[in-house]
Formats: structure tokens, C-alpha cells, sequence
């Protein structure tokens, strides 16, 4: 399983952050607030917390504080947009593992990542392929086959593909699908979800015996695998 990072961002989780992470394998979700951020830690195996803590000097502290009490065994790394030497030293002092300030090179953050899953000991099992049944999708050069056919996706449909296949054999809603993927927050009845996955379905199961894609009635989409067939 990939390494699992939580994102406490109050707003809008960056795209420049979440995509070139999902891309490289991690699996990424996002909260909003200390609340969320506890509740989810607690129940699921969190390998890594980002922390965009931005300028609120004693909420951003408290926010690091807390968790690094909570969770003294995952690493934290703090997301600033204050370069102030006072500000990054505190981060330091309240329990941060690492700080970066904003902006930052994705791929910049991604070493800072590795290097702290490295230290904290988590096993690093992000892939540069991603296999699901007879699928195989290349996370760095974007390129999906089935089988030895190779399957020809717009940007956007290889990013939907891939958010099925990071959380394959499991229910994704179309909210939380237009959210991760799209970045925006669509309203309830737009279809752009259902159109997508009317053109992938062509792509990735057409001609197949076995269709890896599926309806859940009433929720969102699956990619399923033949064992995990419903």
C-alpha cells in the first residue's frame, strides 16, 4: 500500500501540491481543520501530515503542537508562507519534522517526503506503475495499457483513471471525485463526472470480457479488480 498523507489546508487543497503527489503514488487526502485532521489520523494509517499553516502564528503553532503530541510517530511537515527566521524556528520548537516555505518546486516537497518517510522508518512503496488486473498505468510518463493495448487518454481522463486506481476496489463518490480531481467544489447536479466516465469506459473496457469499471448505484465509481468483483 502506498504511503497515506494528509493534508490539513483549510481551504481548497492545491492542486500544484496533491496532483505531482497522487502522480508519484502517494495517496493523498485532504482535511480542513485540527478536528478533522484528529479524526481521521486516528482511525487510518497515516504514514505523513502536511500542514499548510500559512501566517496564524498561535493557530498554525497550536495546530503543530497538538498533532505532534497526538501522533508522536508520523512525521510532520509544515507548509509556510512566512520566510521569517523567528517563524520557521518556531514551527521547529512546536513539533515540526520538517518546514518549507511557499512558493516551493513539487519536486522539491517530494524529496523533503521521502527523506522524512525514510527517517520515521515507513516503508516506501510508491510506484511509478500503478497494476490493477490486466491495467497497467505509468505514473511518470502518463501512459495506460490494457493488456498489450494501449490506450490512447486526454489529460483529464488519465487523471480520473488514476484517482480510480489509487483507491481501487473502493467506492468513489462523484463528489469527492469532481473535488480530487477537477480541484473545485462542482455543484451537486453538474454530470462532467458521468461523461468522463462514459468516455474511459470506452477506452478501458470496450471489447473486454471483464469490465473494470463500475456504477455504484446512487454514490459514484469503482475500478474493480476480477477478485474484487461486485
Amino acid at each position: 500500500m502506498s504511503p497515506l498523507i494528509v493534508l490539513v489546508d483549510e481551504n481548497e487543497a492545491p492542486a500544484v501540491i496533491v496532483r505531482p503527489l497522487e502522480q508519484a503514488g502517494y495517496q493523498v487526502v485532504h482535511v480542513r481543520n485540527l478536528s478533522d485532521a484528529n479524526s481521521y489520523t486516528a482511525q487510518n494509517p497515516v504514514s505523513l501530515l502536511l500542514l499548510n499553516v500559512k501566517d496564524e502564528r498561535d493557530g498554525a503553532e497550536g495546530l503543530i503542537r497538538i498533532l505532534q503530541q497526538s501522533y508522536p510517530h508520523v512525521p510532520i511537515l509544515a507548509m509556510i508562507s512566512s520566510n521569517e527566521e523567528a517563524h520557521i524556528v518556531s514551527c521547529f520548537e512546536q513539533g515540526a519534522h520538517d518546514v518549507m516555505v511557499v512558493p516551493f518546486y513539487p519536486r522539491v516537497l517530494q524529496a523533503r517526503i521521502a527523506n522524512l518517510l525514510r527517517i520515521f522508518g515507513v516503508e516506501r512503496d510508491v510506484k511509478r506503475a500503478i497494476e490493477a488486473g490486466d491495467l497497467h498505468i505509468d505514473t511518470a510518463s502518463r501512459t495506460v495499457r490494457r493488456g498489450e493495448r494501449k490506450l490512447e487518454l486526454t489529460p483529464k481522463e488519465f487523471d480520473l483513471l488514476l484517482h480510480l486506481a489509487i483507491h481501487l476496489n473502493q467506492v468513489c463518490s462523484r463528489q469527492q471525485i469532481l473535488k480530487d480531481v477537477w480541484k473545485h467544489d462542482y455543484i451537486a447536479d453538474t454530470n462532467v463526472v458521468d461523461v468522463y466516465i462514459r468516455h474511459l469506459r470506452v477506452k478501458v473496457d470496450k471489447g473486454q470480457k471483464f469490465k473494470m469499471i463500475r456504477t455504484e448505484r446512487g454514490i459514484g465509481y469503482s475500478l474493480r479488480t476480477p477478485t474484487e468483483a461486485i
